[in-house]
């Protein structure tokens, strides 16, 4: 029998959080015992499962932690060896853990062993999402119809390369596409949402055009002339300067399209030159909206000393100074595992799995960007009703 939503989702946390512990237990250890031949020296400590700690540690995944971790006696024999070296409440909480995780195996699995043939059946099937998406559709018209507001589909794409006039941060550039906003009498505002503080001079979005190009060290946020609905941009009302929100009112239409360009210059840590253990990029849903794309193309470069991970949370917590990754937000997630894809960048998209127009937006924002995207690696995800007022995370953790 397949694990269901709800069990998967109990068992990322428990991994997640496994992951944050034995983070913690690693920072507070001397140089010398963080190495896999160190930590078994330094504990007197059995090699294999010292290298099991290391693997758990870096693992992409709540799940992927309980496959790696050591077995259960293998815990509670490295939670004796690290009692007179780690703080009280750290080896506290080291003990809840190796507690849960024996729940788990009396509750889930005859042995940690059967425990793994679950969990690798369960990422090798195909998920069946019919009874998820089920809710999530009913989730999606109650509020509709509660809010009178919503939207057809988000499709949004990230890039992040290196800054190269400020190398201590990634340039974020997005475009974020809005399409089929509605919008019924009495209804809030349509409000447009970014992270990044407002210029001392700003007062409205600009307007970008196919003859646009971005500056590298300028934070811009623009309405696509050639994306959005003819009157949109004049439809701009106020802006607020304490939540960095553009406010839209009244709209031009009873049905409308939005596309927003962003240039982001100093707000993601480099990694490549400072010590950023993870970056992130995310997608709040604001309104109900019934379908969502969300494409992440990173520098080559940047990918090959990071690990990808993808989760649902109910807020947007900031990623402050690249210090938030996956393990922080266990206690956050929901029982949702959008599928994350690695899309091929060569040969003109011609292998890009998107539908016509999600290809021309792409096109689009890399000749403002003046981006080359042979030099990417695309990450990209698709959810059916995605669930209102959630964020949709996609993290970098860097080795």
């Amino acid at each position: 029998m397949g694990l269901s939503q709800q069990v998967k989702a109990d068992l990322t946390r428990l991994g997640e959080r496994i992951q944050k512990t034995f983070l913690a237990i690693k920072a507070e250890l001397p140089e010398k015992a963080k190495t896999i031949g160190g930590f078994a020296r330094y504990l007197d400590y059995n090699r294999s499962n010292s290298q099991r700690f290391f693997t758990a540690c870096k693992a992409s995944d709540g799940l992927q932690v309980l496959v790696e971790l050591p077995g259960l006696q293998a815990l509670v024999l490295m939670q004796q060896k690290l009692t007179p070296l780690i703080p009280a409440p750290l080896l506290k909480q080291l003990k809840q853990v190796t507690d849960l995780f024996e729940q788990c195996l009396n509750q889930h699995a005859s042995s940690h062993a059967q425990l793994k043939r679950m969990l690798s059946t369960a990422k090798q099937k195909t998920q069946n999402t019919t009874h998820g998406d089920d809710h999530k559709a009913q989730l999606y018209y109650a509020a509709k119809s509660l809010l009178r507001f919503s939207v057809e589909e988000v499709f949004c794409i990230y890039i992040l390369r290196e800054n190269k006039a400020t190398p201590a941060f990634l340039q974020e550039v997005a475009l974020i596409s809005k399409s089929g906003i509605k919008r019924e009498a009495g209804a809030v505002p349509f409000v447009q949402f970014y992270t990044h503080p407002n210029p001392d001079n700003f007062t409205q979005p600009l307007n970008i055009s196919q003859q646009s190009r971005l500056e590298t060290n300028l934070f811009t946020i623009g309405v696509s002339e050639e994306y959005s609905t003819p009157g949109f941009l004049n439809a701009f009302s106020t802006f607020s300067p304490s939540n960095s929100g553009l406010v839209f009112d009244p709209l031009p239409s009873d049905s409308c399209d939005a596309t927003f360009v962003v240039n982001n210059p100093d707000e993601v840590m480099n990694p490549l030159n400072q010590n950023s253990p993870c970056s992130s990029t995310s997608l709040s849903i604001k309104n109900p909206t019934k379908a969502m794309t969300m494409l992440v193309l990173i520098e080559k470069q940047i990918d090959k000393c990071s690990t990808v991970n993808i989760g649902c949370y109910h807020n947007n917590q900031k990623v402050e100074d690249g210090k938030l990754k996956a393990s922080d937000m266990w206690t956050e997630r929901f029982p949702e595992f959008p599928e994350l894809k690695i899309s091929q960048t060569t040969d003109n998209l011609a292998h890009f799995q998107l539908q016509q127009d999600h290809k021309e937006k792409l096109r689009y924002l890399l000749d403002i960007a003046q981006v080359d995207i042979e030099d990417y690696i695309c990450y990209s995800t698709h959810v059916n009703f995605p669930i209102w007022s959630s964020t949709y995370r996609i993290y970098f953790e860097h080795q």
